[in-house]
């Protein structure tokens, strides 16, 4: 099932890639949409069903499968299309730092089970609180990053959305998009979307208090890359390198 958000007032359709600021694009939306956003910006929305069409109003989620594509591009006739891709190696990198407990639950379930092992044991030491971060910092002290992008090469990159080409998630094919933004330049992607579809005055605030929501640890730090690791990465995601125009 895939989704797509919609925002009527200002006639726009967003194509969500996991890990390509998707968070903050859910929070972006809810503002263009006038919906309250406080808690979880991925909650905030309403999900609709594939027969959904313009008239709702606000900004929703449809909830469609790829066959319905080319309809739903027809119901939303004048709507412009786009999404948000990202550099195929700092998606991999995002990955490492937020998701890794994903590639660990499902290929090293030993070292998933062991970061958890102190909140299962001391439940009282821990309360309520989200220690997903700690947990991910448990699992990298067992799983170095060579390992783990040695480990891609291995299981391949289809098995979970968050790993998968960004290409075969954007299904260009069926989708008349505008633009695809690039996440390194996201506010300036948005505008141009924005004056495609006549509303950038109206969205101006919006696009002005964007920040990138989920942010990755790591990311403004030293570089963990190695000529080894960064050649595993450029053959995994060639198509991405290739159809998204970044440099491998």
């Amino acid at each position: 099932m895939a989704r797509l958000i919609v925002c009527e007032p200002c006639r726009l359709i967003y194509v969500p890639v996991p890990k390509c600021a998707s968070t903050t694009m859910h929070q972006f939306f809810a503002a263009l949409g006038g919906v309250d956003d406080r808690g979880q910006p991925r909650d905030c929305l309403p999900i609709l069903e594939r027969e959904v069409g313009p008239g709702v109003g606000g900004s929703y989620i449809v909830g469609c499968d790829p066959p319905d594509f080319p309809e739903i591009v027809r119901r939303y006739a004048g709507f412009v299309w786009f999404s948000v891709v990202r550099d195929p190696y700092g998606r991999v990198l995002s990955n490492y730092q937020n998701k890794l407990n994903r590639y660990a639950r499902r290929f090293e379930p030993g070292s998933y089970a062991l970061a958890y092992a102190g909140q299962v044991l001391k439940p009282w030491a821990f309360g309520h609180r989200d220690h997903q971060a700690e947990r991910i910092q448990r699992m990298q002290t067992r799983i170095p990053f060579p390992r783990f992008v040695e480990a891609l090469a291995r299981h391949g990159i289809d098995w979970d959305a968050h790993f998968r080409l960004q290409a075969r998630l954007l299904h260009m094919s069926d989708i008349p998009y505008h633009r695809l933004v690039r996440m390194e330049q996201l506010a300036e992607g948005l505008r141009d979307v924005l004056l495609a579809a006549g509303t950038l005055d109206r969205a101006q605030q919006a696009v002005d208090s964007l920040g990138r929501l989920n942010r990755s640890r790591g990311d403004a730090g030293p570089t963990i890359w190695t000529d080894a690791t960064r050649e595993i990465v450029a053959g995994l995601y060639r198509r991405d390198f290739e159809t998204l125009g970044y440099a491998a």
